[in-house]
């Protein structure tokens, strides 16, 4: 008899994947064996819509061993702070937006999203480079967008979380906002990375999954960008806090 993965929470992608989707982002679900991937942690600090969904699915938020985060903004690691005191699972993000995450050094991003979204910093357990692995996946460091912007890659599944690097539109890929892009230069440079990989599944932080011709959308909008010459865009806002600060408090 085969044995299949239980039920992620969240809207069924696959086996032992789900999707929760809330107004302004997505986040991931990926139960192999005992372990519990959590691919960015939400906009909300109380992680609302992700409890609701675990609870939904009978499964205990403090089942989540991983909190894989993308990046730095506060639309995917809102939650990641309160989740760790709950689930005592381990944050792991890029190196170079690690200090941001802890809230020890500049976050960037335009100052409107710092005046709608702040996020309380968590400490990051594990501070990854590009080709680093965690359980199964492989961490492609996809810089622009953020500094430490990153992708998880799945390789036996041929599933790619893109983060912000890349997000979907119905029937389509696009890069994210240039008004929400540290480097949006560095950002059309990580396109063609993505394009070598070979890609069933597209799992982004804003927009719907995409399973088709998801390798040609990629080739696409890299020959889109291929002679485009896009302003640089440095915007800083500053630490929000202090990492040990209780979540809950």
């Amino acid at each position: 008899m085969t044995d299949f993965p239980p039920p992620a929470p969240g809207r069924p992608l696959a086996a032992g994947l789900g999707w929760i989707r809330s107004r302004i982002s997505n986040a991931f679900v990926l139960r192999e064996g005992s372990q519990v991937y959590l691919i960015d942690s939400g906009w909300s600090e109380r992680t609302g819509v992700i409890r609701s969904r675990f609870a939904q699915a009978g499964v205990p938020v403090e089942n989540v061993t991983h909190i894989l985060l993308t990046h730095q903004h506060p639309d995917h690691m809102g939650g990641a702070a309160y989740l760790r005191w709950m689930a005592e699972a381990q944050v792991i993000c890029h190196r170079l937006d690690a200090g941001a995450v802890e809230g020890t050094a500049p976050r960037v991003g335009p100052w409107i999203g710092r005046a709608l979204l702040r996020s309380h910093p968590v400490k990051v357990d594990r501070k990854v480079e590009d080709g680093d692995t965690i359980g199964p996946f492989t961490v492609i460091h996809l810089p622009g967008h953020t500094p430490g912007s990153v992708a998880y890659y799945h390789k036996e599944r041929r599933i790619l979380f893109s983060g912000d690097a890349v997000v979907t539109r119905p029937g389509g890929v696009a890069l994210a906002s240039k008004f929400a892009t540290y480097d949006p230069e560095r950002a059309i440079d990580s396109l063609q990375k993505l394009a070598r990989l070979d890609i069933a599944v597209l799992l982004s932080g804003h927009g719907p999954p995409l399973t088709q011709d998801v390798s040609r959308g990629l080739t696409r909008l890299v020959e889109r960008y291929s002679h485009f010459e896009p302003p640089r865009l440095w915007t800083l806002a500053g630490p929000e806090g202090l990492p040990e600060t209780h979540p809950k408090g």
